[in-house]
């Protein structure tokens, strides 16, 4: 049976009375169970208080980092104003290269060349010519906006390559998270980390955007090289030269032959000089021809690609072989009197897809 009551004396140290107080057995469970409450509150106060205080102190950490990160994102974004600055520059000065070094079909040589008229073969000898090979190298239908290529499937592939290594290296350095953790993603953001993430898409845009000019930029200079290699074999190509010193003595043209005096076309031009000077390459080319040639008798065929070639008659010597790499200036044979010549010359012929044209229009070096 349990008790009903409970007893509480109280003795005093230096009186003899002693008092007695009576509480009920429920009065002193429902005093535990309050103290018990009481203490179970105050440990919960205090580890409230603790937690409260550690997130107190990370926030502060977290907010002096986001400032750090503000600070790092305002020069990030003055860095990427100055390369896309320069990127813009590099675009300018490509599209003027474009436009200074576009190059002429060249199988529309043949075509301006055949609309001059036939001259006199005994009045053009040393006059300038009506059309130079500056103005042939140089004159182009095609417009300087040309199309570069879109920006296709593997650009496309390295752009976003570059902007997932962007992206990971941001959020390595502090960046908010993308949305890994739900409760993170879903849960409102604060002032300086939405200014913060604004930021950073931002920048990623810009990015993106600069990578795509980067790559089209660097597709119209490679463009622009292989255009400027092509045109550089191409002058190389053309035989500005005079093929030997001396005089002129029959033009390209009309004539009278001298072997029966009948009327016929002269497909050449004739310098004449002492037997045994030198006749020297007039353009880079490859040796076609190096044998007699009924008419023409010693005869050399230099292949200079792009259509062109040149002929060397009447030579007295010739110093290069068939299939031999010659360079301008280059000496290949000696002037001579082989074949149907009335003293000693070189005939010297300029031919375009097989149709021979005036060497004058060529000739710019004496």
């Amino acid at each position: 049976m349990s008790n009903r009551f409970y007893t509480l004396m109280i003795v005093p140290e230096k009186t003899a009375q002693v008092r007695k107080i009576v509480l009920p057995a429920w009065m002193l469970r429902g005093a535990a169970v309050v103290v018990a409450f009481i203490a179970l509150l105050a440990t919960v106060m205090v580890f409230d208080y603790w937690y409260v205080m550690s997130q107190i102190g990370e926030n502060k950490q977290l907010k002096l980092e986001n400032r750090k990160l503000r600070q790092q994102v305002q020069i990030f974004k003055n860095k990427m104003i100055t390369v896309e600055n320069t990127m813009e520059r590099v675009k300018t000065f490509a599209t003027r290269l474009k436009v200074i070094t576009n190059i002429e079909d060249h199988g529309n040589l043949l075509q301006t060349l055949n609309q001059q008229k036939l001259p006199d073969a005994s009045s053009n000898i040393g006059a300038p010519a009506p059309k130079t090979a500056a103005d042939i190298a140089t004159t182009s239908p095609d417009t300087a906006a040309e199309s570069v290529p879109a920006f296709g499937p593997a650009t496309a592939a390295q752009s976003a390559a570059s902007e997932a290594a962007l992206a990971q290296a941001i959020t390595t350095s502090g960046t908010p998270p993308s949305g890994d953790n739900t409760a993170s993603a879903s849960a409102p953001l604060s002032p300086e980390d939405a200014e913060l993430k604004q930021d950073y898409e931002a920048l990623n845009e810009r990015f993106t955007e600069l990578n795509r000019e980067t790559l089209y930029v660097e597709q119209m200079l490679q463009d622009q090289y292989e255009l400027l290699a092509d045109q550089k074999a191409f002058l190389a190509a053309l035989p500005t030269r005079k093929p030997a010193i001396g005089y002129f003595t029959s033009g390209f043209g009309i004539r009278k032959s001298p072997y029966g005096g009948r009327v016929k076309m002269h497909e050449g031009l004739d310098i004449a000089n002492r037997p045994g000077t030198l006749i020297k390459a007039p353009a880079d080319g490859v040796v076609a021809f190096a044998a007699t040639k009924s008419g023409y008798g010693q005869t050399l065929i230099l292949d200079h690609g792009y259509g062109l070639e040149t002929w060397y008659g009447h030579t007295r010597k010739l110093m290069v072989s068939k299939g031999q790499h010659v360079r301008r200036g280059e000496q290949i044979a000696l002037l001579g009197n082989s074949g149907r010549s009335t003293g000693p010359h070189v005939h010297y012929e300029v031919r375009v897809h097989g149709t021979p044209v005036d060497p004058l229009s060529y000739i710019l070096e004496n």
